[in-house]
Protein backbone atom coordinates (compact mmCIF):
# COMPACT_ATOMS: atom_id res chain seq x y z
CA UNK A 1 0.00 0.00 0.00
CA UNK A 2 1.33 3.44 -0.92
CA UNK A 3 2.30 5.75 1.95
CA UNK A 4 -0.32 8.35 2.75
CA UNK A 5 -0.44 11.80 4.27
CA UNK A 6 -3.38 12.52 6.53
CA UNK A 7 -4.86 15.98 6.22
CA UNK A 8 -6.91 17.01 9.23
CA UNK A 9 -8.47 20.13 10.61
CA UNK A 10 -6.58 20.08 13.89
CA UNK A 11 -9.43 21.26 16.10
CA UNK A 12 -11.87 18.76 14.62
CA UNK A 13 -10.51 15.31 15.33
CA UNK A 14 -12.98 13.42 13.20
CA UNK A 15 -12.67 11.13 10.22
CA UNK A 16 -14.98 13.42 8.22
CA UNK A 17 -12.53 16.28 8.60
CA UNK A 18 -9.62 14.31 7.08
CA UNK A 19 -8.48 13.31 3.63
CA UNK A 20 -5.94 10.70 2.58
CA UNK A 21 -3.51 11.56 -0.22
CA UNK A 22 -1.09 8.88 -1.36
CA UNK A 23 2.57 9.69 -1.92
CA UNK A 24 1.98 8.87 -5.58
CA UNK A 25 -0.82 11.44 -5.83
CA UNK A 26 1.38 14.10 -4.25
CA UNK A 27 4.36 13.31 -6.44
CA UNK A 28 2.35 13.20 -9.67
CA UNK A 29 0.52 16.53 -9.25
CA UNK A 30 0.70 18.52 -12.48
CA UNK A 31 2.01 22.11 -12.12
CA UNK A 32 -0.88 24.51 -12.63
CA UNK A 33 -0.57 26.89 -15.55
CA UNK A 34 -2.48 28.84 -18.14
CA UNK A 35 0.15 29.15 -20.85
CA UNK A 36 0.19 25.54 -22.03
CA UNK A 37 -3.54 24.89 -21.70
CA UNK A 38 -4.91 24.15 -25.21
CA UNK A 39 -8.04 26.17 -24.47
CA UNK A 40 -5.88 29.11 -23.38
CA UNK A 41 -3.98 28.89 -26.66
CA UNK A 42 -7.27 29.04 -28.59
CA UNK A 43 -8.51 32.04 -26.62
CA UNK A 44 -5.20 33.92 -26.71
CA UNK A 45 -3.31 32.94 -29.88
CA UNK A 46 -1.29 36.16 -29.85
CA UNK A 47 0.34 35.57 -26.47
CA UNK A 48 3.86 34.23 -27.11
CA UNK A 49 4.14 30.44 -27.20
CA UNK A 50 4.01 27.57 -26.97
CA UNK A 51 7.46 26.12 -27.53
CA UNK A 52 9.02 22.69 -27.15
CA UNK A 53 11.84 24.27 -25.16
CA UNK A 54 9.94 25.50 -22.12
CA UNK A 55 12.21 25.76 -19.07
CA UNK A 56 9.60 25.58 -16.37
CA UNK A 57 10.57 26.74 -12.91
CA UNK A 58 11.41 29.86 -10.92
CA UNK A 59 14.25 30.92 -13.20
CA UNK A 60 17.32 33.01 -12.50
CA UNK A 61 16.76 32.49 -8.78
CA UNK A 62 17.88 30.39 -5.85
CA UNK A 63 16.54 27.98 -3.28
CA UNK A 64 14.85 29.90 -0.48
CA UNK A 65 16.27 29.67 3.01
CA UNK A 66 13.97 27.11 4.65
CA UNK A 67 10.95 28.74 6.32
CA UNK A 68 12.10 32.26 5.38
CA UNK A 69 8.86 32.88 3.43
CA UNK A 70 6.36 31.91 6.14
CA UNK A 71 3.39 33.21 4.13
CA UNK A 72 4.02 30.78 1.24
CA UNK A 73 1.36 28.10 0.69
CA UNK A 74 1.32 24.98 -1.48
CA UNK A 75 -1.99 23.82 -3.00
CA UNK A 76 -2.94 20.41 -4.39
CA UNK A 77 -6.14 20.89 -6.38
CA UNK A 78 -8.19 17.90 -7.62
CA UNK A 79 -8.50 18.23 -11.39
CA UNK A 80 -10.30 14.89 -11.77
CA UNK A 81 -11.06 11.86 -9.64
CA UNK A 82 -7.50 10.62 -10.21
CA UNK A 83 -5.29 13.67 -10.84
CA UNK A 84 -4.26 16.81 -8.96
CA UNK A 85 -2.79 20.08 -10.14
CA UNK A 86 -0.40 22.16 -8.07
CA UNK A 87 -0.38 25.91 -7.45
CA UNK A 88 1.00 28.38 -4.96
CA UNK A 89 -0.86 30.65 -2.59
CA UNK A 90 -0.30 33.21 0.15
CA UNK A 91 -1.61 33.23 3.70
CA UNK A 92 -3.21 36.64 4.39
CA UNK A 93 -4.77 35.81 7.74
CA UNK A 94 -5.10 32.72 9.92
CA UNK A 95 -8.22 31.62 8.03
CA UNK A 96 -7.60 32.84 4.45
CA UNK A 97 -5.27 32.08 1.54
CA UNK A 98 -5.19 34.11 -1.67
CA UNK A 99 -4.39 32.36 -4.96
CA UNK A 100 -5.15 32.62 -8.68
CA UNK A 101 -8.69 32.00 -9.94
CA UNK A 102 -7.35 29.84 -12.76
CA UNK A 103 -5.90 27.45 -10.19
CA UNK A 104 -9.26 26.65 -8.58
CA UNK A 105 -12.01 27.38 -11.10
CA UNK A 106 -12.05 23.84 -12.51
CA UNK A 107 -11.50 21.87 -9.31
CA UNK A 108 -13.65 18.80 -8.72
CA UNK A 109 -13.28 18.55 -4.96
CA UNK A 110 -11.67 20.04 -1.88
CA UNK A 111 -8.17 21.49 -1.93
CA UNK A 112 -5.23 20.16 0.10
CA UNK A 113 -3.46 23.19 1.57
CA UNK A 114 0.04 23.02 3.06
CA UNK A 115 1.57 25.82 5.16
CA UNK A 116 4.98 26.03 6.81
CA UNK A 117 6.62 23.77 4.21
CA UNK A 118 9.97 24.05 2.44
CA UNK A 119 9.97 20.70 0.67
CA UNK A 120 7.17 19.71 -1.69
CA UNK A 121 5.61 17.20 -1.64
CA UNK A 122 5.61 17.78 2.10
CA UNK A 123 7.35 15.24 4.28
CA UNK A 124 7.47 14.77 8.01
CA UNK A 125 8.48 18.36 8.79
CA UNK A 126 6.93 19.31 12.13
CA UNK A 127 6.56 22.92 10.93
CA UNK A 128 3.86 21.92 8.44
CA UNK A 129 0.16 22.55 9.02
CA UNK A 130 -2.35 21.10 6.54
CA UNK A 131 -5.95 21.93 5.79
CA UNK A 132 -8.54 20.27 3.56
CA UNK A 133 -10.54 23.21 2.23
CA UNK A 134 -13.70 23.51 0.17
CA UNK A 135 -14.73 27.08 0.90
CA UNK A 136 -13.44 28.90 -2.20
CA UNK A 137 -14.41 32.37 -3.41
CA UNK A 138 -13.50 33.17 -7.03
CA UNK A 139 -13.64 36.77 -8.19
CA UNK A 140 -16.96 37.28 -9.94
CA UNK A 141 -15.23 38.99 -12.88
CA UNK A 142 -12.80 36.14 -13.60
CA UNK A 143 -12.92 34.91 -17.20
CA UNK A 144 -10.20 32.98 -18.99
CA UNK A 145 -11.20 34.65 -22.24
CA UNK A 146 -10.07 38.08 -21.02
CA UNK A 147 -7.48 37.15 -18.35
CA UNK A 148 -8.88 39.68 -15.92
CA UNK A 149 -9.49 39.31 -12.17
CA UNK A 150 -7.40 36.15 -11.83
CA UNK A 151 -7.75 36.01 -8.06
CA UNK A 152 -9.50 33.76 -5.55
CA UNK A 153 -9.65 33.13 -1.81
CA UNK A 154 -9.56 29.84 0.09
CA UNK A 155 -11.14 30.05 3.55
CA UNK A 156 -10.73 27.74 6.56
CA UNK A 157 -13.35 26.96 9.17
CA UNK A 158 -10.68 26.70 11.87
CA UNK A 159 -7.81 29.19 12.15
CA UNK A 160 -4.31 27.98 11.38
CA UNK A 161 -1.96 27.98 14.40
CA UNK A 162 0.69 30.59 13.64
CA UNK A 163 4.37 30.02 14.30
CA UNK A 164 7.78 31.18 13.12
CA UNK A 165 7.17 29.12 9.96
CA UNK A 166 3.55 30.23 9.37
CA UNK A 167 2.90 33.99 9.38
CA UNK A 168 0.31 35.87 7.28
CA UNK A 169 1.69 38.46 4.90
CA UNK A 170 0.78 42.14 5.02
CA UNK A 171 -1.49 43.68 2.38
CA UNK A 172 -0.83 47.12 0.85
CA UNK A 173 -2.19 50.18 2.65
CA UNK A 174 -1.96 52.58 -0.29
CA UNK A 175 -4.23 51.48 -3.16
CA UNK A 176 -2.74 54.14 -5.46
CA UNK A 177 0.87 52.90 -5.29
CA UNK A 178 2.02 51.51 -8.67
CA UNK A 179 5.41 50.18 -7.39
CA UNK A 180 7.06 51.05 -10.73
CA UNK A 181 10.76 50.21 -10.63
CA UNK A 182 10.63 48.66 -7.17
CA UNK A 183 12.57 45.46 -6.51
CA UNK A 184 10.31 42.44 -6.04
CA UNK A 185 10.55 38.90 -4.72
CA UNK A 186 8.51 36.02 -6.13
CA UNK A 187 8.62 32.46 -4.84
CA UNK A 188 7.20 29.05 -5.68
CA UNK A 189 7.66 25.35 -6.35
CA UNK A 190 7.48 25.50 -10.16
CA UNK A 191 8.84 22.60 -12.24
CA UNK A 192 12.61 22.01 -11.93
CA UNK A 193 13.14 20.94 -15.57
CA UNK A 194 11.46 20.17 -18.87
CA UNK A 195 12.11 16.47 -18.51
CA UNK A 196 10.32 16.21 -15.16
CA UNK A 197 6.60 16.94 -15.16
CA UNK A 198 6.62 17.61 -11.44
CA UNK A 199 7.11 20.52 -9.11
CA UNK A 200 10.41 21.59 -7.56
CA UNK A 201 11.27 19.59 -4.44
CA UNK A 202 12.24 22.81 -2.62
CA UNK A 203 10.87 26.35 -2.50
CA UNK A 204 12.71 28.71 -4.87
CA UNK A 205 12.67 32.48 -5.24
CA UNK A 206 13.87 35.19 -7.58
CA UNK A 207 14.19 38.97 -7.47
CA UNK A 208 13.17 41.26 -10.32
CA UNK A 209 11.52 44.68 -10.62
CA UNK A 210 8.13 46.11 -11.54
CA UNK A 211 7.84 47.37 -15.12
CA UNK A 212 5.21 49.69 -16.53
CA UNK A 213 1.91 48.24 -17.62
CA UNK A 214 2.49 49.93 -20.98
CA UNK A 215 5.65 47.88 -21.55
CA UNK A 216 3.93 44.72 -20.34
CA UNK A 217 0.94 45.41 -22.58
CA UNK A 218 3.26 45.69 -25.58
CA UNK A 219 4.80 42.30 -24.75
CA UNK A 220 1.38 40.65 -24.49
CA UNK A 221 -0.31 42.51 -27.32
CA UNK A 222 -2.91 44.38 -25.31
CA UNK A 223 -3.90 41.65 -22.85
CA UNK A 224 -2.55 43.50 -19.80
CA UNK A 225 -4.94 45.91 -18.06
CA UNK A 226 -4.75 48.28 -15.08
CA UNK A 227 -5.57 45.46 -12.65
CA UNK A 228 -2.40 43.60 -13.70
CA UNK A 229 1.12 44.18 -12.42
CA UNK A 230 4.19 42.86 -14.25
CA UNK A 231 7.81 42.19 -13.45
CA UNK A 232 10.73 42.24 -15.85
CA UNK A 233 11.92 39.01 -17.42
CA UNK A 234 15.36 40.45 -18.13
CA UNK A 235 18.37 38.21 -17.42
CA UNK A 236 16.15 35.13 -17.59
CA UNK A 237 14.26 35.86 -14.40
CA UNK A 238 10.62 35.07 -13.75
CA UNK A 239 7.90 32.59 -12.92
CA UNK A 240 6.80 29.41 -14.65
CA UNK A 241 4.33 26.54 -14.52
CA UNK A 242 3.56 25.56 -10.94
CA UNK A 243 4.18 29.06 -9.59
CA UNK A 244 0.63 30.18 -10.47
CA UNK A 245 -1.25 31.73 -7.58
CA UNK A 246 1.92 32.46 -5.63
CA UNK A 247 3.11 35.71 -4.06
CA UNK A 248 4.79 38.75 -5.58
CA UNK A 249 6.22 40.67 -2.63
CA UNK A 250 7.90 44.01 -1.91
CA UNK A 251 9.36 44.55 1.56
CA UNK A 252 7.10 41.96 3.14
CA UNK A 253 3.92 43.26 1.47
CA UNK A 254 1.88 41.22 -1.05
CA UNK A 255 1.48 43.25 -4.26
CA UNK A 256 0.72 40.54 -6.85
CA UNK A 257 -0.74 37.07 -7.41
CA UNK A 258 1.07 35.11 -10.15
CA UNK A 259 -1.20 34.78 -13.20
CA UNK A 260 0.51 34.14 -16.55
CA UNK A 261 3.68 34.45 -18.62
CA UNK A 262 5.04 33.43 -21.99
CA UNK A 263 4.83 29.78 -23.02
CA UNK A 264 7.91 30.30 -25.19
CA UNK A 265 9.82 29.69 -21.98
CA UNK A 266 10.80 31.40 -18.79
CA UNK A 267 14.26 32.56 -19.76
CA UNK A 268 13.37 34.36 -22.99
CA UNK A 269 12.86 37.76 -21.40
CA UNK A 270 9.09 38.18 -21.45
CA UNK A 271 7.52 39.70 -18.34
CA UNK A 272 5.60 37.72 -15.74
CA UNK A 273 2.06 39.03 -15.23
CA UNK A 274 0.16 39.06 -11.94
CA UNK A 275 -3.15 40.22 -10.52
CA UNK A 276 -2.44 43.61 -8.91
CA UNK A 277 -3.41 43.29 -5.24
CA UNK A 278 -4.11 47.00 -4.80
CA UNK A 279 -6.95 46.61 -7.31
CA UNK A 280 -8.61 44.03 -5.07
CA UNK A 281 -8.22 45.35 -1.53
CA UNK A 282 -11.96 46.03 -1.10
CA UNK A 283 -12.89 42.66 -2.60
CA UNK A 284 -10.41 40.85 -0.32
CA UNK A 285 -11.69 42.74 2.74
CA UNK A 286 -15.29 41.83 1.92
CA UNK A 287 -14.63 38.14 1.22
CA UNK A 288 -11.80 37.00 3.48
CA UNK A 289 -12.62 34.93 6.54
CA UNK A 290 -12.64 36.87 9.79
CA UNK A 291 -10.31 35.98 12.66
Amino acid sequence: MAPVILLCVVALASVAACQLLTAEQLASAVPGHLELDPEFRKLHPNIPGPSEDVDSFIVGGVESTPHSRPYQVGLYIPASTSTNSFCGGTLINARTVVTAAHCVDMRVGNISVFMGAHNMPPGGDLNIVARFAGDVVIHEGWNRAILLHDIALIRFEVAVPLSASIIPILLPRDATHDYLGNTTLVSGWGRPSDSINAISPVLREVTSWVISNYACRMAYLGTVQDSHICISGAHGRGTCQGDSGGPLVINGVLIGVVSFGSAFGCEVGWPSAMARVTSYLDWISQNQATV
